[in-house]
């Protein structure tokens, strides 16, 4: 899981996911060139897109345009421009080079990407790339930073369009109703596992029926230039484990099949390093079946990551300390690797509004249950967020008694231990008998309540670490505050959003349960660490039980009272409009000089 929101880690990857976006991948989206009209036909483009659907329109209609420009430009100036530098001297100069291959390599995700938000996103930025007028260039700015017309920051409100924003994505036909995918499903049991694969789009076939698409034949024309390029720095590599993965994902770019690569992945043990592939199942919200394309490139820290390796030797442990029944529990594999990165460079999902600062790969519950999975901390970005945006909202929603308990380090370690926790809990659940992934069987909310139990859990399991000795003892109370704080930077992100309403479920809970009060008067928040600490267990409890159920309608039900904004959260937001929302990156290494 990939996480950009909560812990921003996806997802469920903790906070939990271009060059200038002028690389191969993203201006293509420019040129609008014959690729684009595959988002304007039915055979081709699983959203039946009509002619008008991918012309930009007013949102607001009733403000001028130059109050609509002003508007949008006061949402962009809500995202801080971030130069996130990496020092790659250090690198043997073919290792360096292979760096700029992978980032080449990277940039062909973000087409496909844009392609995937919505099948006309390449037609309608095409078109605003043509603005001259202020409102029009404010438009494209947006959509660009937004990853379609719709902004994720505020409900998936429209803002280039009049349509409203499609649940289905890219993946699916315009109009295709969850009811009606399953119904086809049922009634057509041999395609099942096609049409539910994570790796294929659904269109509709000459008489209106389903079929499913593989990735790789949708997505050739970017695919084929990105496994060329990631064979190319396979050659350049003198690392063997990074080679051996380079291949296999060039070859999985081909088939679809990531499971030998993903293992390779596993088995990474190089400075220089790529994730690249179909993750993450967030923007599905039909359905929660479809991956999205995404790539991180980093630079590895060695000491910093053989400093936290003592942690994945807790994972059974911490599995076994789950505040539930022997019988919930359950063991997957513990190998997991934690990686220290800096971030070097990122391309797709993992470059929409919301920056992922950690994940926590691979999803393929087989492979985890093998190698378990690897922890990845984007430390250049940890820090950047933490400075400019997570300690400035704790000091504007916190009592000021508890500024002094802000604390970069503990921020870091939840962030660490969000990502850990992805690991434990149930993977899979019985549906009418059968034994099916948790993700399937929740549907669209195991998102939310994934980034939720992953956030609890982390302050758990911290707690558990200072309670064994690991953690020091006088961290408790800085952990507690920062990871309250923290809820507030997610929450921003809008209850729409699934590491937001993961963090409004947290927020809620522990009102209820006297963790923590609201100063009406003062517009801030106190802590009751020894309440908070009961809630935040009853909550982890509660959290574990749902996914190890695996009813849909019971989690639906629990999201929808918890995970909604109250009257507290309003006003507490309310004080924020000077703090950044997210930061709009930009990577040197990759020669930008200016955010995508």
């Amino acid at each position: 899981l990939a996480c950009g929101g909560g812990s921003e880690s996806k997802g469920g990857k903790a906070d939990a996911k271009t060059g200038d976006a002028k690389g191969k991948g993203a201006t293509d989206l420019e040129t609008a060139d014959a690729k684009t009209a595959d988002a304007g036909h039915d055979d081709h483009g699983h959203g039946e897109i009509e002619a008008t659907d991918a012309k930009p329109t007013d949102a607001k209609p009733a403000a001028s345009e130059a109050d609509q420009a002003a508007d949008l430009q006061a949402r962009i100036d809500r995202f801080a421009v971030a130069e996130l530098g990496v020092d790659t001297s250090t690198l043997p100069e073919r290792e360096r080079e292979t760096l700029l291959l992978l980032i080449d390599a990277a940039r062909q995700m973000d087409p496909i990407f844009d392609r995937q938000a919505w099948s006309a996103n390449p037609v309608l930025e095409a078109e605003l790339a043509k603005a001259t007028d202020p409102l029009g260039k404010a438009k494209h700015a947006y959509l660009r930073l937004m990853r379609g017309p719709w902004d994720r920051q505020e409900h998936r409100e429209p803002f280039a369009t009049d349509h409203p924003w499609p649940k289905g994505a890219g993946f699916y036909p315009k109009n295709l109703t969850a009811e009606e995918f399953k119904a086809w499903v049922d009634a057509h049991p041999a395609d099942a596992a096609a049409l539910e694969s994570l790796t294929t789009v659904i269109k509709r076939d000459a008489e209106g029926g389903l079929l499913a698409v593989p990735y790789h034949e949708e997505y050739r024309d970017w695919l084929t230039p990105a496994a060329a390029k990631l064979r190319e720095a396979a050659e350049k590599t003198e690392n063997a484990s990074l080679a051996k993965f380079l291949r296999s994902r060039a070859d999985a770019f081909g088939s679809d099949d990531y499971y030998q690569s993903d293992k390779d992945w596993m088995d990474l043990d190089s400075r220089v390093e790529i994730t690249i592939g179909p993750y993450e199942t967030y923007e599905d919200e039909l359905l929660g079946l479809k991956a999205s394309y995404e790539a991180f490139v980093t630079v590895s820290d060695p000491a910093a990551s053989e400093a936290l390796a003592k942690y994945k030797a807790w994972l059974p442990k911490m599995e076994q300390h789950l505040p539930v029944d022997d019988a919930v529990k359950t063991k997957r594999g513990a190998e997991s690797p934690i990686r220290v990165v800096d971030l070097v460079f990122t391309a797709g999902d993992a470059r929409k509004s919301v920056q992922t600062i950690a994940f926590n790969l691979p999803n393929d519950e087989r492979v985890r249950k093998e190698k378990g999975a690897k922890k990845v901390l984007l430390r250049n970005l940890i820090e950047t967020k933490f400075d400019r945006i997570m300690k400035p909202i704790g000091q504007k929603v916190l009592d000021p008694a508890l500024h002094d308990r802000l604390d970069g380090g503990a921020f870091f370690d939840q962030v660490l231990f969000h990502e850990l926790s992805h690991s434990l809990g149930p993977a899979f659940t019985k549906v009418d008998g059968k034994l099916v992934d948790v993700r399937v069987a929740l549907g669209p909310a195991y998102t939310a309540l994934e980034e939720c139990k992953a956030d609890a859990l982390g302050a758990y399991n911290i707690l558990y670490m200072i309670e064994q000795g690991v953690l020091p003892a006088d961290s408790r109370e800085k952990v507690l505050t920062s990871y309250f704080a923290g809820l507030f930077r997610s929450v921003r992100f809008g209850v729409a959003e699934a590491h937001g309403q993961g963090a409004a479920i947290q927020i809620n809970r522990y009102l209820a349960g006297g963790g923590a009060s609201f100063d009406a008067a003062k517009g801030t928040f106190t802590i009751d660490f020894a309440k908070l600490e009961a809630s935040i267990e009853t909550l982890v409890h509660d959290l574990i039980m749902l996914q190890h159920e695996g009813d849909k309608a019971e989690a639906e039900a629990f999201l929808a009272e918890h995970g909604v904004m109250s009257k507290e959260m309003e006003a507490a937001l309310a004080g924020l409009g000077e703090i950044p929302v997210d930061i709009r990156p930009v990577y040197p290494v990759a020669g930008e000089t200016a955010p995508r």
